[in-house]
């Protein structure tokens, strides 16, 4: 079912460190507390009502087009907007399903299941995503996370250390978030300092095929906040809104569209495909600090 609001209780998940609240509109997270203290972004500027939105089946502006037909698909797709059920639900762990159905379809028309399962480990916080193909042909998908991190002072004030060596070339969008074929590059090594103005007019860093594997989010006064692993993804992007003590680190498996792009979905960059009664699972972890 696809909604734009609803009333469902939160499930809770917790241990000595970690309290964690998930919605099921959207599976996704509205409270991660750690030690006492919120992690989420809580929208006190009303720039973003958003917490942690769940991406499926793609991630950010990519149209679905499937044997050469358009279907309507908004952005970041529809799993944000779709009730789950819960199936599993433990003190520190719990599960949210998403089966297809009349409505998913009409926009994205393959049989599926997608599962976003919760589970905590002392300070960390394991995402777990899988994908079944219940269909009886190749089905591709996307998937991807979209959490932000509260910060106590500005992003400025901020810096993160990747855990290879990258080169940092991020792919430039135009104003409806579709590349554009430019890119920007902001040097080399494994820390990237943060700063205002790379957000400035609702801009997106987006790196593509990083070599990394995590990444953590560093305050210059305070020392490391939160290390974010992400395994089966090979896109990583920053966000923020302007003027805002947060930052969203956000693994994606697809890459948005480039503008003026035409192709079947399956072909574009990042889009993973599954054969018929058989799944993929993506995790993504956050060890908070």
């Amino acid at each position: 079912m696809i909604r734009t609001g609803g009333t469902e209780e939160v499930e809770t998940i917790q241990n000595e460190f970690l309290r964690v609240e998930i919605d099921p509109l959207g599976a996704e997270p509205v409270h991660i507390i750690h030690n006492g203290r919120e992690r989420l972004w809580q929208n006190e500027t009303g720039a973003w009502s958003g917490h942690a939105p769940v991406l499926f089946p793609v991630c950010g502006n990519c149209v679905m087009t499937v044997r050469g037909k358009d279907y309507p698909l908004a952005k970041h797709g529809f799993a944000r907007r779709s009730l789950f059920a819960c199936v599993e639900k433990r003190e520190n762990a719990a599960a949210f399903r998403l089966l297809s159905n009349a409505e998913t379809r009409a926009c994205y028309p393959f049989a599926f299941s997608f599962t976003v399962r919760y589970e905590l480990r002392g300070n960390l916080l394991e995402i777990a995503y899988t994908v079944e193909n219940r269909g009886k042909n190749r089905m591709p998908f996307s998937c991807g996370g979209h959490l932000s991190h509260a910060l106590r002072e500005g992003v400025g004030a901020h810096f993160l250390r990747f855990s290879e060596e990258e080169k940092f070339l991020a792919l430039v969008h135009d104003e409806e978030g579709r590349l554009n074929g430019l890119t920007s590059d902001m040097g080399m090594g494994k820390e990237l300092k943060l700063q205002e103005n790379l957000f400035k007019n609702g801009n997106t860093v987006i790196f593509g095929g990083l070599r990394s594997g995590s990444v953590t989010l560093f305050s210059e006064r305070r020392g490391a906040l939160a290390e974010v692993g992400f395994t089966g993804f090979e896109n990583l992007l920053l966000w923020k809104p302007e003027n805002a003590n947060m930052l969203c680190i956000e693994p994606w498996a697809n890459l948005p569209d480039r503008a003026g792009e035409r192709m079947e979905f399956a072909e574009k960059a990042g889009v993973l495909t599954l054969a018929p009664h058989t799944a993929r699972t993506l995790i993504q972890t956050i060890t908070y600090y």
